[in-house]
């Protein structure tokens, strides 16, 4: 990796952290940034002090690591060493990144601090700035992908004096159409880039066939001829290659591999997309960067409800992440539906985001553009390219781009240039409004031209192949379909007709030669029906024509359609290892899910390919794409292959318990997507087959899982009578831990119903649970934590009103012995979601503890507050991640730091917003009216709270109101 000019200083005392900083020079020298510390620094006397501030003047940016020493304190100094690097690195005012060792790390005897050095160690402590602390840390280990993570923004690569300048296009279309027109859209990108991050989006929006993607290239290679004007990184990727209908389900994961390691960001691949979004976000602001992502609509909602709407949590984190950032670099999208996530920007004054309607072509750029592409004859008379006949068919055809181009290249083919003769084209059934349009009429004119006057069966063959690809096509996966033997009715035109004795089969078996093929794809090429990518010898065409084939072979030609699809799925499942490594390694076997479903080999392909190959099974090694990679959402795009209509109906050919468990998998899917609503469907129809199949244990956690997902959206009545069914199907089952845990289910879904029996529920589970492990005989894990919550919430009610010692510290002491047992607990291989929430439970009873005696958060609610909110994040659980900010929110307001709490709020607003989660969007509007005196807030809270049947907050609402109203009245009432 070439070498950086980025210097990183790094603080910390050493006795006590000698591994944990080689582990974060470790990280510095993965990203190639050049790490300052004290490993061969002088001894530590009186000109140490001097050396140590000179390296950091010279520093780019400053690491922080906090345990529990104080440090050396230099002659003549108050402070410790440590101390003063950290207020030299604020003077300086460089990039201050923090990392405390958290109360779960195994401390070595010796290593506290006592008496006077342990108050000037929490005094330090607490003047650390908390909106630097980018997280806790319980291991070396997790320290350095900590590091790695918040580093990767500042990795800036030098190419050796070069100008550190990077560009990749080569996941745009190949192929350039005929350009016309566009002189506006041209300045538009032309201002928007000059604006150096005043506009940081810029969004194309039009239908299929407008020009959207030659609008894109052709802007690319006037900047490009400009020597990029200032570009230090050029990066673009069009999600065209994963088809444009709207029942794809299409995954951001590939691209978020691909960019990620383009832009040097250091992250495990088994974060979750919405983190991998920020961190790719963060690396692209660090520099004047053109980010061009190109037919985002198979990642969209399609028509309906959600509309526009990202499926993608990556992207929805990046481009959110580039509109608010203000960088000097600019983002251009295209879809056919406008993005609704990017709404709130391009509504706002500051237009960080611009949309642009592109719409059709003028009639004189479509006339123009038709006299390009060949219809340059009115009978036997030449005409200009101004013509009024010209312009009368652009004006018929609305000026749609795609069929202009089609439609002038199919006059020269087939009727000599003749401009009149476009009315053999059947516009009868043409509408421009429906799916195909007039680009679908064009498109059959050329399909019965071939077959009849044009005599080009080879043509019209070579063009059917297309259609069965959503992306482009390799020369393997080609050779696949023109192999012998004929499928018949599709590929007769790629082979010989017999003679001789051999005129007498019913099928020819000699394919055409390697010339005569290129010659084919030559000739279509020409046509401008196909693309041919000379570096790679992939094959593609224009999406509507891809639409056109596959709609009209799967309609007509079912049998040649699904044989197609078996030689496909059979090529790519043989061209990969059987297990092989990463996303790329893995993307032969998801097309091969694609093909084989296509093929009607659904249980084939289920058990061979996705579950065994890509999955690697369903024990404690398994889930190998999504645990390892953190492909969820390739995932879910495989199992969609599997549905009949997503999420709801399964092909009925699978066995029983593969419907059951692919309908709990789509769920799992679209619940770590942040998709809840979406996950309900299938988790309702999977925990009713499991009640069909009397599987009771099965059926109760399903139940379970249901229930809590209602919560989540706000159903709480729901969400009671779901956890009823599970508590019921639970008893049934005999099995102890469903008996014990899906009570809890039951008495959590009561608890924010306000239901007093909640109480009692959760009694009663934990008497089951300590009869069940007698060693462990608390509620632990989500159960533990759930209880925890009720037995907080008057501790948490009084907490809000102020110091009131009495009303509530006796519950923070009991929940507080109960979270510190559940550390003692602790053993390796704890899940990542159980320990975060562990410290939640803990940052909670310490700072409702400290709200109650009237004093500031202490170092306790701000370690373990930091702790869980990392945590959370690493887990990769949304609807949890949202507790630990809203906790996070109210320590920073406590500790004056409004920034940070606005920053915490609005993020999980947009969690929330995303997921539709109600109750979090509830809790957020009474938090916000409870720390800004805001009424409008506390009008949405109530609004939620009443809707969704939030019993659990009516009090602290009534409190909140009281407070406000007479925070605002008049004097004298």
């Amino acid at each position: 990796m070439p070498v950086t000019s980025k210097r990183i200083f790094i603080s910390s005392t050493s006795i006590d952290l000698p591994e944990h900083r080689q582990k974060v020079i470790d990280a510095c020298n993965q990203l190639g940034l050049m790490p300052d510390g004290m490993e061969h620094w002088p001894a530590a006397d009186a000109k140490a002090l001097d050396f140590c501030l000179d390296k950091i003047n010279q520093a780019d940016v400053f690491v922080g690591i906090y345990a529990h020493r104080y440090g050396w304190i230099p002659p003549g100094e108050s402070k410790s060493i440590t101390e003063l690097e950290y207020d030299r690195a604020v003077e300086r005012g460089i990039p201050r990144l923090l990392f405390l060792m958290s109360d779960n790390h195994p401390v070595r005897p010796g290593q506290w601090e006592t008496g006077p050095q342990a108050d000037a160690l929490k005094a330090f402590k607490q003047r650390l700035e908390p909106s630097r602390v980018r997280a806790t840390f319980d291991n070396p280990d997790q320290l350095r992908a900590e590091v790695l993570h918040a580093l990767s923004a500042h990795a800036k690569f030098d190419d050796g004096g070069h100008d550190d300048f990077r560009i990749d296009l080569t996941h745009l279309p190949a192929g350039a159409a005929h350009f016309l027109g566009r002189d506006d859209e041209l300045a538009t990108l032309d201002a928007a880039w000059d604006s150096a991050g005043t506009t940081a989006l810029v969004e194309f929006i039009a239908p299929g066939g407008t020009g959207k993607t030659a609008l894109v290239k052709r802007w690319l290679e006037r900047i490009k001829q400009d020597n990029w004007r200032g570009a230090c990184r050029v990066f673009a990727w069009s999600f065209y290659s994963q088809g444009s209908g709207d029942e794809r389900n299409a995954s951001e994961d590939v691209f978020l591999a691909e960019a990620i390691k383009f832009f040097g960001v250091a992250v495990e691949a088994s974060l979750n997309p919405a983190d991998k979004g920020r961190a790719l976000a963060e690396a692209v602001v660090a520099r004047r960067s053109l980010l061009v992502l190109d037919g985002l609509e198979p990642l969209q909602h399609p028509p309906g409800p959600l509309a526009g709407e990202l499926r993608a949590p990556g992207l929805k984190a990046l481009l959110t992440h580039l509109a608010t950032a203000g960088h000097p670099g600019l983002a251009l999208l295209s879809s056919r539906e406008a993005l609704k996530d990017l709404d709130e920007w391009v509504n706002s004054p500051s237009s960080a985001a611009r949309r642009i309607d592109l719409g059709n072509l003028s009639d004189a750029d479509g006339a123009r553009l038709l006299h390009a592409e060949g219809a340059n004859k009115a009978g036997s008379a030449p005409i200009a390219d101004d013509d009024a006949e010209l312009k009368e068919a652009s004006r018929q055809v609305k000026g749609h781009a795609l069929t202009l181009s089609l439609l002038g290249s199919y006059l020269a083919l087939a009727h000599e240039h003749d401009i009149r003769q476009r009315d053999q084209v059947d516009w009868a059934e043409a509408n421009a409004e429906t799916k195909g349009g007039h680009a679908f009429r064009v498109i059959a004119a050329y399909e019965r031209w071939f077959a009849g006057a044009g005599k080009a069966p080879e043509l019209l063959a070579a063009l059917r192949l297309l259609g069965f690809f959503d992306r482009p096509a390799t020369q393997e996966n080609l050779a696949a379909l023109r192999a012998a033997p004929v499928i018949k009715g599709l590929t007769n035109g790629l082979f010989v007709k017999p003679e001789g004795w051999f005129k007498f089969l019913k099928q020819p078996t000699q394919a055409i030669s390697k010339e005569q093929w290129n010659a084919t794809l030559k000739r279509l090429q020409t046509l401008r029906l196909l693309d041919v990518d000379t570096a790679s010898g992939r094959l593609d065409a224009h999406p509507l024509l891809r639409e056109y084939f596959a709609a009209a072979l799967s309609k007509h030609q079912p049998e040649a359609w699904q044989e197609g699809h078996r030689r496909l799925y059979q090529q790519l499942k043989d061209s990969a290892p059987h297990r092989p490594e990463g996303l790329a390694g893995l993307h032969p076997l998801y097309q091969a899910v694609v093909h084989g479903c296509r093929a009607g080999l659904h249980q084939e392909t289920l058990d061979e390919v996705y579950y065994d190959r890509i999955l690697r099974g369903s024990g404690p090694e398994g889930f190998y794409s999504s645990k390892k990679l953190g492909a969820i959402g390739a995932d879910l795009g495989a199992v969609a292959c599997f549905f009949v209509q997503p999420w709801r109906q399964l092909v009925p050919s699978l066995s029983a318990g593969d419907q059951a468990w692919l309908l709990n998998d789509a769920a799992f899917s679209l619940r770590a997507l942040g998709r809840l609503a979406e996950a309900l469907e299938p988790m309702r129809v999977g925990a009713q087959m499991w009640v069909k199949q009397t599987d009771w244990k099965n059926a109760a956690a399903n139940y379970s899982n249901l229930s809590q997902l209602q919560l989540s959206l706000g159903d709480i009545a729901q969400a009671v009578a779901d956890a009823e069914c599970s508590v019921d199907y639970a008893d049934r089952s005999g099995d102890a831990f469903q008996r014990m845990a899906r009570r809890t289910t039951l008495a959590g879904a009561r608890h924010q119903q306000g239901e007093q029996a909640a109480r009692n529920g959760f009694a009663e589970a934990e008497a089951m649970q300590a009869e069940r492990q007698p060693k462990y005989p608390l509620l632990y894990s989500m159960q533990g934590f759930r209880y925890g919550e009720l037995l907080l919430a008057e501790a948490e009610r009084a907490a809000w009103g102020g110091p009131a010692v009495e009303e509530g510290s006796e519950g923070c002491a009991e929940v507080a012995k109960r979270g510190r047992k559940m550390f003692e607990w602790r053993v390796s291989g704890d899940p990542l979601l159980d320990i975060a929430l562990d410290h939640l439970t803990l940052a909670r009873c310490a700072l409702y503890a400290d709200r109650l005696h009237g004093r500031r958060p202490g170092d306790e609610a701000q370690q373990h507050t930091d702790a869980a909110v990392a945590g959370l994040g690493q887990a990769g659980e949304q609807e949890f991640i949202v507790h630990g900010l809203l906790t996070r929110a109210w320590l920073r307001h406590s500790l004056n730091d409004l920034p940070g709490t606005q920053a915490d709020l609005a993020e999980a607003q947009r969690i929330a917003e995303r997921g539709g989660m109600k109750l979090h969007l509830a809790d957020i509007a009474l938090t916000r009216a409870r720390l800004f005196n805001d009424k409008a807030e506390l009008i949405k809270a109530r609004k939620l709270i009443e809707a969704c049947g939030y019993g659990r907050r009516r009090g602290e609402l009534e409190d909140a109101e009281a407070r406000l109203n007479s925070a605002t009245a008049p004097a004298g009432h």
